[in-house]
């Protein structure tokens, strides 16, 4: 009964927005999420994602809830290293699944804002810019698509990534004529995982 009273909810604040009650069900809120980093409308995303997550719980969907900060925040991360146009969607896919493996790693903070201002880690995080960095497109896709569970390094040993080799070894490397070899690099800690 509580979740249908939190979509029932979700449905007002839908309704407030001028959408139509039965667009609630077919509207993909994870979009909407998408549409609202590029506006830079941060309220309007939040509230996307609260309807979102009502949907969820109504339908008894099996997703997973989504932050509308840490879609951005991660997809800023994937924009500052995989941002690049011709750049094809593993590269940043593979970007975004470091991270997110990190966040789940016992060797780095549980938080995805812990892990990409972790000092020494992701030094575009460190600049005044970023905060105000509204990521392309294709790096806000490439986010959700991660945090809806897709992988393409499907291992969650794989913690690293850099130009240069490291760690216990290469799980893959990319290369580009401009950036040249980046590799995906394992834990020097397999046991852990």
């Amino acid at each position: 009964m509580r979740k249908a009273a939190s979509f029932v909810a979700g449905i007002s604040l839908a309704v407030s927005l001028a959408a139509p009650a039965a667009a609630v069900w077919d509207t993909d809120y994870g979009e909407r999420m998408i549409d609202c980093a590029l506006a830079g409308e941060r309220e309007r995303g939040l509230l996307y994602e609260r309807l979102r997550g009502a949907k969820i719980d109504a339908l008894a969907l099996d997703e997973p809830y989504i932050a509308y900060d840490d879609l951005v925040l991660l997809a800023q991360v994937i924009h500052t290293e995989a941002g690049s146009a011709w750049l094809p969607d593993e590269w940043r896919l593979a970007v975004g699944e470091v991270v997110l493996n990190r966040v789940a790693s016992p060797e780095f903070p549980d938080t995805l804002e812990e892990v990409v201002f972790q000092p020494g880690q992701y030094s575009a995080a460190d600049r005044d810019w970023f905060a105000s960095l509204i990521p392309l497109r294709s790096c806000l896709e490439a986010a959700l698509r991660l945090l809806r569970g897709e992988r393409v390094l499907n291992d969650p040993s794989v913690v690293f990534q850099s130009g240069g080799r490291q760690g216990g070894g290469v799980a893959l490397e990319l290369t580009d004529s401009v950036y040249g070899s980046v590799y995906f690099c394992y834990t020097n800690r397999p046991e852990l995982y």
